[in-house]
């Protein structure tokens, strides 16, 4: 009988304050097992770190090169928050396989050149073993950035069939999120299900039927750890395991090292201009700053936005990248949200209903990067003494369509049913702080 260990790694989103002990962990594992496999689930990059944003994630994949991974998956903080050519080249240096099934180019679904549908690993007693890769495949978002995602199933009924016939064992690396692994799990014939996206750790693992879950938590809090044993090329027991990060101890140089990736970010984005501020912006004065950008952008006359977007003020002289990702640190797009005159009134309702629940409440998830939701803030619709609601100055009809400039955060999250449900055009190759950079340029970059 021999001993294959799987290694694995989900929803890192560029926490590089673990990344010292997390890849000498991997180092030391692969050195100390006969054999091991090392896997990335997605998720790894996250445009809140200075080095990553710097370098549109390419960082990132230096430093997953030091690990020597045999496989990664992408999640939505690869797939959707870079433009499509950023994303073409986030890979370029890689050494390890980039495996994506369910992700195709447009406009004729070809395979991304940076990825491969599967791979066979050959062990060292001959077992073949078949690792597919898959995301979530969001449906509204990722056509608009020209890649086709393309569902699961039938993703899983086109190529298990094909590796079924030429391996002994399948691992998935899911980057879909705890329920549909189960739903996988239950429906089909796999081995190992390791995954990711909803943040979910099972520190022994879950069986179902006879599928394996496996995942790690987020952040790089934990590191995974599966055991295959393996006799005649098949699998007679597997068990999964996890390692918190904090029973793992730190180096001297751990923080020294740390601090690098930090100044080294900054320094890059620091290079890059955006203007001088005459007197330091307030996180108020930015509010409405953006509701003007989002106005001037999609040339209508209202916005609307959540004070909870800006944590930082800007300081008084020279504004650069830095400054905006210290005080918009999230990956989210400006949005064209059409209501009618009676949805907007429903949704003002809806939003003073929650104004004490969401003034406070500490938002994660969805894009967001900063600490609590805030203030709903209007610029072009008012809610007059009398009780009239007025767009652009004049008293709203029920029955007619408005355009409203806002956030495509407010659609993803559970608060505002009338924006989940309207028709939107979402601009996915600009986030907040790029969109209020090009604001800034134009107010100032002459002073």
């Amino acid at each position: 009988m021999g001993i294959i260990h799987l290694l694995h790694t989900n929803d890192i989103h560029s926490h590089f304050e673990n990344w010292p002990r997390i890849s000498r962990y991997l180092l030391e594992k692969q050195a100390e097992y006969d054999e091991s496999l090392t896997f990335d689930i997605g998720d790894a990059i996250d445009r809140l770190h200075p080095l990553t944003e710097a370098t549109l994630g390419t960082s990132n994949v230096m430093l997953m090169n030091r690990v020597h991974y045999d496989g990664v998956t992408i999640g939505n903080n690869e797939g959707l928050v870079f433009s499509h050519r950023a994303m073409n080249h986030l890979y370029d240096d890689a050494n390890f396989d980039v495996l994506l099934a369910n992700l195709k180019e447009l406009p004729n679904s070809t395979q991304p050149q940076w990825a491969k549908n599967y791979k066979i690993i050959v062990a060292n007693d001959g077992t073949k073993i078949g690792v597919i890769g898959l995301t979530a495949p969001y449906q509204l978002t990722y056509p608009a950035l020209g890649w086709q995602p393309i569902a699961v199933d039938k993703t899983l009924e086109k190529y298990l069939p094909i590796l079924r016939s030429q391996v002994d064992v399948i691992l998935v690396l899911s980057h879909l999120g705890l329920p549909t692994d189960e739903r996988i799990a239950e429906t089909y014939d796999v081995d190992v299900i390791m995954g990711a996206h909803t943040h979910h750790l099972l520190p022994q693992g879950k069986m179902i039927n006879k599928t394996l879950l496996a995942a790690a938590g987020r952040y790089g809090e934990n590191i995974g750890d599966i055991k295959l044993t393996i006799k005649d090329h098949k699998i007679v027991d597997k068990s999964a395991t996890t390692t918190p990060i904090y029973m793992l101890s730190e180096q001297d140089d751990d923080y020294k090292q740390i601090r690098s990736w930090v100044t080294e970010g900054k320094a890059l984005l620091e290079r890059q201009y955006i203007g001088t501020l005459p007197r330091e912006i307030t996180v108020d004065e930015q509010v409405y700053d953006s509701l003007r950008a989002l106005k001037q952008y999609y040339g209508v006359p209202a916005a609307m936005i959540s004070t909870g977007m800006f944590s930082e003020s800007l300081p008084k002289g020279k504004l650069s990248r830095y400054e905006l990702l210290e005080s918009m640190p999230h990956s989210i797009n400006p949005m064209l949200l059409t209501l009618s005159g009676h949805k907007i009134i429903s949704l003002l309702n809806s939003i003073e209903d929650q104004i004490t629940y969401l003034s406070d409440y500490p938002m994660k998830g969805s894009g967001f990067r900063g600490k609590i939701f805030g203030y709903m803030r209007f610029d072009g619709i008012d809610r007059q003494k009398d009780g009239q609601i007025l767009y652009n100055g004049k008293i709203i009809e029920e029955n007619k369509l408005y355009k409203i400039a806002t956030l495509d955060h407010y659609k993803w999250i559970p608060f505002f049913p009338d924006i989940a449900q309207a028709p939107v055009k979402i601009e996915l190759n600009l986030i907040l702080r790029e969109l209020m950079a090009n604001y800034y340029t134009n107010k100032y970059k002459d002073n």
